[in-house]
């Protein structure tokens, strides 16, 4: 598996009709989607972060490693986690050199690795706290972390229950399985809880060593103002990114 090769991302307008097309077919068909989606962050990360060549890297959260391709790709050495073997197999063979493990409970040495990536993961754990405690303690001095997840007020917030998540995480949840049943995948308490932008910001906030280097919808940074509007962020952000920098 190889990532999409950067001269054939779409860019400006068909970038975004794109990338909206494929999550339309996500469910039933996800790997262009996030083939596609990894191509474009890498891309980002090599920008801000590069070049990525040689960094050691961890892919939290990895699934079925259409990042970790994306990374090696561009030469990085990269630690695919996850800690479902299901996850790992969604796309035939895990990816290789997989690890087993919590990312809250990283199985890796203090400062080991330059960068962590980690999308789409915290809206499926109970708490965000251990994982930014982790990330924090294996990342080196000057190292940087991208955490994105999809905050749990926007419009896909819910995943499959949305829009009852709108109804908030007791009783939206209750009232679609009552309805309509537990949903086939992520159900409420299970591998979906609620994280919101505010307090996962103030959760990084929390540590000294951290410091925050942009707040931004993840699929539309140019809007990166209304992140600084509390319950705005929460309705329309669609998927969070907070880049973090580990101070020396």
């Amino acid at each position: 598996m190889s990532a999409t090769a950067a001269v054939d991302l779409p860019r400006g307008p068909a970038k975004f009709r794109t990338l909206w097309r494929l999550f339309r077919g996500e469910r039933t068909d996800p790997e262009p989607f996030y083939r596609l989606l990894a191509a474009y962050a890498v891309e980002d990360l090599d920008a801000h972060h590069g070049p990525l060549a040689g960094q050691t890297i961890a892919d939290l959260g990895c699934g079925p490693g259409y990042y970790t391709y994306a990374f090696r790709d561009r030469g990085a050495h990269v630690i695919p986690i996850d800690n479902s073997t299901d996850e790992l197999e969604l796309g035939g063979a895990p990816p290789e050199g997989y690890v087993l493990g919590d990312a809250g409970d990283l199985p890796l040495p203090d400062g080991s690795v330059d960068g962590i990536f980690c999308s789409n993961m915290l809206e499926h754990t109970p708490s965000a706290a251990p994982i930014l405690d982790e990330i924090d303690r294996v990342l080196k001095p000057g190292g940087w972390a991208y955490v994105s997840w999809t905050n749990w007020y926007s419009p896909w917030g819910g995943h499959l229950m949305a829009p009852y998540h709108y109804l908030g995480p007791k009783l939206g949840p209750k009232l679609y399985e009552k309805r309509h049943g537990k949903p086939e995948k992520h159900a409420y308490g299970e591998t979906l809880w609620a994280c919101h932008i505010g307090a996962t910001l103030r959760l990084v906030r929390s540590h000294p060593t951290f410091e925050i280097t942009s707040v931004e919808p993840r699929y539309w940074p140019w809007a990166k103002f209304i992140m600084k509007v509390p319950g705005l962020r929460e309705l329309i952000a669609w998927n969070c990114v907070i880049r973090i920098r580990k101070r020396h």
